[in-house]
C-alpha cells in the first residue's frame, strides 16, 4: 500500500512538473505583441516547474530511504 501511494505521488508530481514546463514553453513561444508580459508569465511557470521537480526528487529519495 505504501509503495503504491509513493509511486502515485512521484508520478503525479513529475507529470505536473512536465506540464508546467510545457506551459512555460507555450507561453514564451506564443506569438503576440506583449513579449515582456510573456517572459514574466513563462518565468512563473518555470519557477513552478523547478519547485515541482525538486519535490519529485525529494519524494523519490525519501521513498528510497523509507524502503
Amino acid at each position: 500500500m505504501n509503495t503504491v501511494l509513493m509511486l502515485t505521488l512521484v508520478i503525479l508530481v513529475g507529470a505536473s512538473a512536465a506540464g508546467c514546463a510545457m506551459t512555460a514553453a507555450f507561453v514564451y513561444l506564443r506569438p503576440g505583441d506583449d513579449h515582456v508580459r510573456a517572459e514574466r508569465l513563462a518565468r512563473r511557470w518555470l519557477v513552478a516547474t523547478a519547485v515541482l521537480g525538486v519535490t519529485a526528487l525529494c519524494l523519490r529519495f525519501g521513498w528510497l530511504l523509507l524502503s
